[in-house]
């Protein structure tokens, strides 16, 4: 029995198996890598985003305070506004410049300016906006500042603080409104789905390549027990041709004295089946050297278009007297089938490797079918040779059975098949074996039309 297909199917599954690992953790890097810098992204956008509104509370209260202590309050309750005017917008344009805010002004409990810094809003226009904010107003006209959430207008993203400015009486006469544009915040949002992006592409990048590498060491493997069935396949060739005319000389003169030995002292009165032993088993020694020449010699095949029924016919023709030694009946099933290309000699080695392993499973006798059908397999019109037999059948290992040297029997060279799987695959065909323990077996052939 032959262990290499198993080393190699073991081989094969390890280096799999260190591939899927490495890939596996490169994988969960880049995965832990793209979600940790997401993160990290979102922290710091939420920070930024706290760190602006303590900016803005401050420069809210700050400019509050200012209203308050220069008793531009006083101006504002008694209708004087228009005389302090310019001072004040001086003053809300200098809090405006000094830290580049979007706005600054004051605005009454209605949402009406009462002051801004230059090129906004004019004086008593309702800013209809700060309705979103409205929380955050209403807490400042109780005399509580606020900071509000981030809210976009017209696709301009701003964060907003509102302080109160309290009378001489501390009541409250309206509020301070400080605005800062956070359109820096997009930046962050185009950097989180760049790394998302850039996280499934690597992603996918891997998986590719894990691929790529699963098709090369599944194609290094094949190619090194393609070498290295080539190297034994040569090593046999030349051993072959030096043994097989060393061998068949000795055989041819052992069984022509043993013929010599029966015809002088057997005795046709008393057989003595001794006789045959010899015979026998120069036959068998025979066919073992003819497999290891047609095995090791891998010769090319001349496929002509013709009658493949005949071809199979006349195979079993040559085997007539073997089956009756057998006790076994032969049945032909055949479908009217066009000329299929075959080599003539590559079918009759087949069908000759075939019916003498049913013969040999068949032993004390059985029914041998033989069938010719029209098919259809892998979207391709194909005929199909069946050879089914009542014999002991086995257990089937695709992976084995065609493996040179491989043999589930006691005596054989564990040839036959290997020999029948690459004369069919050099007819572009392929086979299947189905069996079983005392259920017989199925041998079936598939040839291109």
């Amino acid at each position: 029995m032959n262990s290499a297909p198993h080393l190699d199917q073991k081989l094969l599954g390890r280096r799999k198996a260190m591939v899927t690992g490495m890939i596996g953790l490169t994988v969960l890097v880049l995965f832990g890598f793209t979600i940790g810098a997401w993160r990290f992204l979102q922290d710091m956008g939420d920070y930024l985003e706290e760190e602006l509104g303590t900016r803005l509370h401050a420069v809210a209260t700050l400019t509050s305070g200012i209203v308050e202590f220069g008793d531009f309050t006083y101006d504002i309750e008694s209708d004087r506004l228009p005389l302090v005017m310019p001072e004040l917008t001086k003053i809300l344009r200098d809090v405006h410049d000094e830290n580049q805010l979007q706005g600054v002004y004051l605005v009454d409990a209605d949402y009406g300016v009462i002051a801004g810094s230059p090129g906004l809003f004019r004086p008593g226009e309702r800013l209809s906006f700060l309705e979103e904010d409205s929380v955050w107003v209403n807490r400042a006209l109780t005399g509580i500042a606020a900071v509000a959430p981030m809210q976009v207008v017209a696709g301009n993203r701003f964060k907003s603080a509102y302080a109160p400015i309290r009378g001489p009486l501390n009541d409250v006469l309206g509020v301070v409104v400080v605005q800062a544009s956070a359109d820096f915040f997009d930046l962050l949002g185009v950097f989180q789905r760049g790394l998302i992006f850039g996280g499934l592409v690597a992603l996918t990048l891997a998986l590719l390549f894990s691929i790529f590498l699963f098709w090369a060491i599944s194609l290094l493997i094949k190619t090194h027990e393609s070498l290295r069935k080539s190297e034994r396949l040569a090593a046999m060739g030349q051993m072959a041709a030096t043994v097989a005319h060393e061998i068949r000389n000795p055989l041819g003169i052992i069984k022509g004295t043993a013929d010599v030995l029966k015809s002088k002292y057997a005795s046709s009165e008393d057989e003595d089946e001794l006789f045959d032993y010899i015979p026998s088993e120069v036959r068998r020694l025979n066919r073992l050297v003819s497999d290891f020449l047609t095995f090791a010699r891998d010769r090319e095949l001349e496929k002509r278009a013709t009658d493949l029924r005949g071809s199979v016919d006349r195979s079993l023709t040559s085997l007539a007297d073997e089956m009756s030694a057998a006790n076994v009946t032969l049945e032909r099933d055949y479908d009217d089938i066009r000329a299929v290309p075959h080599d003539e000699d590559a079918i009759n080695q087949l069908i000759l490797n075939f019916t003498l392993n049913s013969i040999q499973a068949m032993n004390g006798g059985g029914t041998l079918r033989v069938l010719l059908k029209n098919d259809s397999r892998k979207r391709k019109r194909v005929v199909r040779l069946e050879i089914v037999d009542t014999g002991c059948g086995f257990e089937v290992d695709q992976n084995l059975i065609f493996e040179p040297f491989y043999t589930t029997k006691t005596a054989g060279s564990g040839l036959g098949l290997a020999i029948c799987k690459r004369l069919v695959d050099k007819h572009n065909g392929w086979i299947d074996v189905q069996s079983a323990e005392n259920q017989g077996t199925k041998m079936r052939v598939f040839l291109p039309v």
